[in-house]
Parts: C-alpha cells; sequence; structure tokens
C-alpha cells in the first residue's frame, strides 16, 4: 500500500482485520442483511467451463447419471419448501455459453418452486 498510514491487512491482528472490515462493510454497504431462501436444484453437473476451482460441476465420466430424475428434482423442492424455502434456482444453464459465447440466463422465478411442486402432483 502507498499510503503511509495505512497498514496492510495481513499485519493487522485478528481482531484488529475483523474491525477494518466491518467499519469498510458500514461504510459501503450499512449492517442490512438481506436473503432470499431459496432451494438449489442442480439439474444437472456437467459444465462446459473449464473453472479449475470449481467442486461441483464434474466430467461424465465421475457421475453415476448426469441428470436428476423427476423423482430426485421434486424430493428437494419438497425439501426446500419444508425448509421454508419459497423459490428454486437451478444451475443447468449456469456456465452452459452457447456456441456463439453468450451467457444463456439462468431461470430464477418466485414460483418455479410451487411449479415444480405442482407438476409433481399430476
Amino acid at each position: 500500500m502507498s499510503d503511509p498510514g495505512m497498514t496492510w491487512p495481513l499485519d493487522l491482528g485478528d481482531e484488529e482485520l475483523l474491525a477494518a472490515a466491518a467499519q469498510v462493510r458500514d461504510q459501503y454497504h450499512g449492517q442490512r442483511i438481506t436473503y432470499s431462501p431459496k432451494v438449489f436444484i442442480p439439474l444437472t453437473r456437467l459444465c462446459r467451463d473449464r473453472c479449475g476451482y470449481c467442486t461441483f460441476a464434474q466430467p461424465p465420466a465421475r457421475l453415476e447419471s448426469p441428470y436428476l430424475t423427476p423423482d430426485q428434482v421434486l424430493a428437494i423442492a419438497r425439501a426446500g419448501a419444508e425448509a421454508g424455502c419459497h423459490e428454486a434456482g437451478d444451475a443447468a444453464q449456469r456456465g452452459l455459453e452457447a456456441d456463439h459465447g453468450e451467457q444463456q440466463p439462468a431461470e430464477e422465478e418466485p414460483d418455479a418452486l410451487q411449479r415444480v411442486l405442482r407438476a409433481g402432483e399430476d
């Protein structure tokens, strides 16, 4: 850091580092925390990306089945609903770029979980 009054974060003790981080957070974002109770339904663990850090996506040879069955999707959706989730998200399209390189939008809408649950009732 070029400012002589600045301290390198790694030179701070744990308490000092936490206090500095809290100060920056409060200054730029405040103390309000929001969240959306959402169940994640991983329709597939396949991905075209080659992220070296990802532990979720797997090559086809390492998977028992590349896609969840409808019963597995419903079981996850029901467990999410029982846990208080009212939205469903999936990663089927994240990281699956179209051939022209554009990111496809992931389906995340408030009634997606209810649609999945209703479909399972048929």
